[in-house]
């Protein structure tokens, strides 16, 4: 029997509203540790989609940087 869809981490882009770059990095973050506990689901295994959202987080967080205000 199958496990039910674990829901709580997914972006509702309704009720969210817009997410800076920073926002976004850490919800790949989560995303990307969650994919490693996962086991392999269809095309896709566990590592190779840790590996994408890690390194959409990377890029994420580049873009944060080079956003965020001066001081």
């Amino acid at each position: 029997m199958r496990k039910p869809l674990d829901i709580r981490n997914q972006l509702d882009i309704f009720n969210d509203g817009p997410l800076g770059p920073a926002q976004l990095a850490a919800k790949h973050r989560e995303a990307a540790e969650h994919a490693l506990r996962s086991v392999d689901q269809g095309h896709f295994t566990a590592r190779e989609r840790h590996d994408f959202h890690a390194g959409e987080a990377e890029r994420l967080e580049r873009i944060a940087a080079t956003a965020a205000p001066q001081t």
